[in-house]
């Protein structure tokens, strides 16, 4: 068993901080809205100072966005690859993909649709004490041990947040006028909340596996003994 409380926590606090940019920037997006619909409503009566002023802001927390959501990403890679190493190390059952997709999975398309997903279901389901006999019946029990209601949630946000805005951006964000940039930040703005919805629960899973799965660490257990 390897220690992944520390990283849990970083974790968790990187979400937090993911969610607290997410929300600065939806200020900054709720101001844009307002000015880009004055600007395509009334061209010459638009305050032009403030309409820069939004966009070196807009700009910044694009970047600070960007710049987050990959430390947050290699450190929950990192807590995830350790995760399950002792998710597998706690209960004798293969897991339904093999430890390479734990990051691959994440990567490549198509596959990112739900190869993640089963892996946290997975880790879930071979960390939680009862959740699944210590020694499994057959190889294939882990595709119909009971799952998690907190995972498959997590999961269905973060594909509304991600891949689903993805597509909208695709079709709303042609060209370059006030326009197609009054759709985008409307765009934005409908998906703040999956994406923020998404980041608590991902916190809420990164720290109920690492309470599980110290629970079963033989420490805690000769604690208990």
């Amino acid at each position: 068993m390897q220690p992944i409380r520390a990283l849990a926590v970083a974790t968790t606090v990187l979400l937090g901080v993911t969610t607290l940019v997410d929300l600065l920037a939806l200020v900054v997006t709720v101001e844009r809205i307002s000015l880009l619909s004055g600007l395509v409503d009334a061209p010459y009566a638009i305050d032009a100072g403030a309409l820069e002023v939004n966009d070196d802001a807009y700009a910044f927390f694009g970047v600070a966005q960007s710049g987050v959501y990959i430390l947050t990403g290699i450190t929950f890679l990192i807590w995830l690859t350790r995760a399950r190493s002792n998710a597998e190390a706690l209960t004798a059952i293969e897991h339904r993909r093999d430890s390479q997709w734990v990051v691959l999975g994440w990567l490549l398309p198509v596959v990112n649709l739900w190869f993640p997903k089963q892996i946290v279901d997975d880790i879930w389901a071979t960390s939680k004490p009862g959740h699944l006999p210590v020694n499994p019946p057959h190889p294939g029990a882990l595709r119909s041990a009971p799952r998690s209601w907190l995972v498959r949630t997590w999961w269905l946000t973060w594909l509304i947040a991600t891949f689903v805005s993805l597509i909208v951006y695709r079709v709303v964000a042609r060209g370059e006028s006030p326009i197609s940039d009054l759709m985008t930040a409307r765009t934005e703005l409908l998906f703040a909340a999956p994406s923020a919805i998404s980041a608590v629960l991902a916190a809420l899973i990164v720290m109920r596996i690492t309470r599980f799965q110290e629970d079963r660490s033989p420490s805690s257990l000769a604690s208990a003994a």
